[in-house]
């Protein structure tokens, strides 16, 4: 039986510990609502449904934050529509939110030119590019098309009616099959470009013989080549590209097209600096984890990071080259 000293003790500790709890408690709560520690919560916004490259892209940045214990509390959220456009403009509406991390990437940008987007770039803030998957121009395992300069031969004798399939219109996919077709002398805005939401559909257009050729990223269909029913007949890569040796790239069969579908990450508008730099040192430490260099090998993308200053340059660039493609396919 406990005498009153021990009575007394336990009630100092009881308090001591009530105390405790009660700062920590604080404490988490105040790194969460200033948006720092690894108590704090991060959203990651999706501009698409699930599954597609941006869904992955969040999910992988979510696995890694957490697994570098950089960040517990994570979460992804999809809003799907309009070539990522309808994320875009829910972004720029989240003003001086500044735990929001935007997927965004070269699709967004050519939507924002072929959609009428009541938001543009202007209207958030860039942080980083991450990496870039390069395109692949494929044909069905029993294509008589063996070459670039096999299938090119064609198009051109068939300019207006030779079927091919890709993702979404004014999207990655288009713009690339645009670039291809310059290239090749076909008109971009002349070409049947039959558009798919997502790589799977494009393969099942090209195995039904609806198109003769499909546009996309490696990404899309490499599970499908290397003895599969589809083969690739060039990358839109500078060179060719570790694990897939054998596809040679474009510019090495004469067609002057290096394309890159980058994806990157930007933030709400209005924050305070000090709130971007730390987003900002937040991806930077991600993308120099040794569980990002699992996420790139793994998915087959290329490291292609950029911090802040470097990313707003870049993208200034991608939108005006972009503007050019989308003039030239009839947008």
């Amino acid at each position: 039986m406990a005498g009153p000293n021990g009575r007394l003790l336990g009630a100092v500790g009881g308090a001591v510990a009530v105390v405790l709890l009660a700062t920590a408690v604080v404490d988490v709560r105040e790194s969460a609502a200033s948006g720092t520690g690894a108590g704090a919560k991060v959203i990651l916004v999706a501009p698409a449904a699930p599954g597609g490259g941006w869904d992955m892209l969040a999910r992988e940045l979510q696995n890694g934050l957490r697994d570098e214990e950089l960040r517990y509390n994570v979460q992804v959220t999809n809003v799907a529509g309009a070539g990522g456009t309808i994320g875009l403009r829910q972004t720029a509406n989240r003003e001086g939110q500044a735990n929001v991390l935007t997927m965004t990437g070269l699709g967004m940008v050519g939507a924002v030119e072929t959609t009428n987007s009541t938001a543009t770039m202007d209207d958030v803030t860039p942080i980083a590019q991450l990496a870039s998957e390069y395109g692949v121009v494929v044909v069905p395992a029993d294509s008589p098309y063996e070459t670039v300069d096999d299938f090119v031969q064609a198009w051109r004798e068939q300019e207006e009616t030779l079927p091919v399939a890709g993702g979404s219109m004014g999207g990655v996919d288009q713009i690339f099959a645009g670039l291809t077709a310059a290239e090749a002398g076909v008109d971009p805005g002349s070409m049947n470009y039959l558009p798919y939401s997502g790589g799977g559909e494009v393969l099942t257009s090209l195995l039904s013989n609806t198109s003769q050729a499909g546009f996309g990223t490696l990404g899309d269909f490499r599970d499908q080549l290397d003895g599969g029913p589809i083969r690739a007949l060039g990358v839109s890569a500078p060179e060719r590209i570790e694990g897939f040796e054998d596809i040679p790239t474009l510019t090495e069969q004469g067609y002057d097209v290096e394309l890159a579908n980058w994806r990157g990450v930007i933030a709400p508008p209005g924050l305070a600096e000090e709130e971007i730099d730390e987003l900002s040192a937040l991806v930077a430490e991600i993308v120099e984890s040794p569980s990002w260099a699992d996420t790139l090998e793994r998915n087959r993308w290329t490291d292609t990071y950029q911090p802040r200053a470097e990313f707003e340059s870049f993208l200034d660039e991608e939108i005006v080259l972009t503007r050019e493609i989308v003039k030239e396919l009839g947008f």
